[in-house]
């Protein structure tokens, strides 16, 4: 957990205080010049401990152009394929089955086949890294200036992102579009398929019934003709009128001729009549499981054109929420030590948009000495300054302290510890060099002064006091912690003038 030292420190640094101060001169009787330096109490924090300095280490983060679109282009086939399913062409219809003599009302066994026509659909997608071209219009950021999480760090052309909305647009309005012919697509399959299932059903429960059908009228037509022939042959042998009697023995040999044709296909007849019925019986034992074949894949199609519909919405507003009003915005806090792109490029995945120094990761390792390890503890609160900042104080913890020792060219043991600083400069790069204090003791909002304005009278501690007549008081004070530069005390006001008084000459 990270911890911030409370209170309030006016210009104090450890080991000594920055103060305000002016210098006058009084000419003794022995011509030797009396110095003065002007110092005020201040209010802060009173801090004892031990100093360290190293380079600053700052983490870089990078924001890269992510906005990754599966995909823009979607299209829909349609294929039609012929499917020999087995529906028979009617067994009630009887079809040719060949010359039967001519007999009106005859006709063959339907043959069994002639399938329905099914469609299929077919979506594709090409999936690509990045679908659309943003082009950078103005770059609004420099190398080392801080931003915080939503400035702008550069603009798009209006017109680069137009195409790309009117890209990703098209694509969604082409996956619906293929969407929807792939549903109508899976309804006349399934329709198709249903179709021959009820047709096969009923033919198959009829398949007796016409079976029978059909060797009674093969029987029939047989008999029909015998009864011809006695016909034909009684009236030739009635009649008297050659012209008559002629056109009855034509008949009469034309009927021989039909009956003859009939009585030697018979057989053949009933055995196709017969293959239709078990084929009929075939077809409706295994109705279900054509029906199953038939529509067995249906709707895979559906499903990855609804996939490819979800994917192009999915990409608009992917789109949308990356470009808010042309700008791109920054993702994350801090300085920023790298611009990718100028005006008039391309954005690119392979190029970071811009590199910033993480403001949660700024670190510093010092090595502590073993005399001085003792005071150091992790999560302890340090003072941080920095020789580029030197008015500045600043605030940090102990993050780690190194197991492992070092003695470097002395004999002098130290071991590595490392401090994240919690509180930073408006600018702070890597290498900029801190000035770290563990605090071994510290007294807080409490008023200060500088050790040398203080002077020991026996057991007693005063102080001289320029009051605003510009005369001058001897005031007797109380001395508290002192860290050897600054010091507690009691017994003056905040923004007194004190002076430290010395001579030269």
């Amino acid at each position: 957990m990270k911890k911030i030292i409370a209170g309030v420190t006016a210009l104090t640094v450890v080991g000594g205080a920055v103060f305000g101060y002016s210098i006058y001169h009084k000419t003794t009787q022995t011509n030797a010049a009396e110095l003065a330096k002007e110092v005020t109490v201040a209010r802060g924090n009173v801090t004892a401990g031990v100093t360290e300095s190293a380079a600053v280490q700052v983490e870089s983060l990078e924001q890269t152009y992510d906005l990754t679109l599966s995909s823009t282009n979607v299209s829909a086939s349609v294929e039609s394929s012929s499917s020999q399913s087995g529906s028979k062409g009617g067994m009630g219809s009887m079809g040719s089955m060949g010359s039967m003599g001519g007999l009106d009302g005859i006709g063959g066994i339907g043959s069994m086949g002639g399938g329905g026509s099914m469609g299929s659909t077919s979506v594709s997608t090409k999936s690509e890294s990045s679908s659309v071209e943003l082009i950078i219009d103005e770059v609004l950021v420099t190398e080392g200036q801080s931003v915080q999480v939503g400035d702008v760090l550069m603009t798009i052309t209006q017109e680069s992102i137009d195409e790309a909305r009117t890209k990703l647009n098209d694509a969604v309005e082409d996956a619906e579009l293929a969407l929807k012919q792939a549903q109508i697509e899976e309804n006349e399959t399934r329709l198709s398929a249903k179709f021959e299932y009820d047709t096969r059903v009923a033919e198959g429960r009829n398949a007796s019934a016409v079976y029978s059908s059909t060797l009674d009228e093969i029987a029939q037509n047989i008999s029909s003709l015998y009864n011809q022939i006695s016909d034909v042959e009684s009236q030739i042998a009635s009649c008297s009128d050659d012209k008559q009697l002629s056109q009855l023995e034509t008949q009469l040999s034309s009927l021989k001729t039909q009956l003859s044709s009939a009585e030697n296909s018979r057989a053949a007849d009933e055995l196709a009549a017969k293959q239709t019925y078990e084929e009929a019986v075939m077809y409706y034992q295994n109705a279900q499981d054509l029906y199953d074949v038939s529509v067995n894949g249906v709707g895979t199609d559906t499903e990855e054109a609804k996939e490819a519909v979800e994917t192009a919405k999915a990409d608009l507003e992917a789109f949308e929420a990356y470009i808010t009003d042309c700008n791109i915005c920054a993702e994350y806090s801090g300085t920023i030590t790298g611009v990718g792109y100028s005006a008039g490029d391309t954005l690119s995945a392979d190029t970071a948009i811009a590199s910033f120094a993480d403001a949660e990761s700024i670190t510093v390792t010092v090595n502590v000495t073993e005399d001085d390890i003792s005071a150091v503890h992790l999560e302890d609160n340090v003072e941080v300054t920095f020789l580029s900042y030197p008015d500045e104080e600043f605030s940090g913890y102990v993050s780690k302290i190194g197991s492992s020792s070092t003695s470097g060219n002395s004999s002098t043991v130290s071991y590595p510890v490392t401090v994240v600083i919690t509180s930073v400069p408006e600018t702070l790069l890597t290498g900029m060099t801190a000035n770290v204090t563990f605090i071994t003791k510290q007294v807080q909002d409490v008023l200060y002064i500088s050790n040398k304005a203080i002077t020991t009278e026996g057991t007693e501690s005063y102080v001289l006091r320029k009051n605003k007549d510009g005369s001058e008081e001897k005031v007797k004070v109380s001395v508290g912690f002192s860290n050897g530069n600054i010091a507690e005390i009691k017994g003056v006001s905040e923004g007194d003038t004190l002076l430290i008084k010395g001579k030269v000459g």
